[in-house]
This record gives structure tokens, C-alpha cells and sequence, in this order.
């Protein structure tokens, strides 16, 4: 599952950032590190981005982003 899948308000541990080594550098350096726990904030329409709550602050990042980032329950 990714994140662009998951569920408001449902927790989840992420298990696998962007295959692309820059991308993946900026994520973790938001925090978006493996094993990180995070939750779906809010949902913007029309493909808008999507929020995250991540070491207790809320982080925006894009959806097409947020697709290549796996997470597990």
C-alpha cells in the first residue's frame, strides 16, 4: 500500500521511500524516514496534496509523491 492509499486517520509504518536517491534524500530530511510512523491528516480536492501527520507536526507533499511511498499497518 501507499500512501496516496491510505486511509484518514488510520496509522501506518513506512516501508519503503522513492527508488529516485534525490527525491528520497529532501523525504527524509522532512522526516520521512523508514519506520516512521504517519497518518493521513487531509485529503486536498482535485488531486491536490495530500497532509500528514509525522513526528507531531503536519508535512504536505504531493500526491504523485506520495504514490511511491509504501507503508504496511
Amino acid at each position: 500500500m501507499t500512501l496516496a492509499e491510505l486511509p484518514l486517520n488510520k496509522h501506518a509504518k513506512i516501508t519503503a521511500l522513492p527508488k529516485d536517491e534525490v527525491l528520497a534524500a529532501q523525504l527524509i530530511e522532512q522526516g520521512f524516514t523508514l519506520r516512521s510512523h504517519i497518518s493521513l491528516a487531509h485529503k486536498a480536492p482535485f488531486n491536490g496534496p495530500m497532509a500528514f501527520r509525522l513526528h507531531n507536526t503536519k508535512i504536505s507533499i504531493q500526491r504523485n509523491i506520495a504514490k511511491q511511498i509504501s507503508v504496511n499497518f
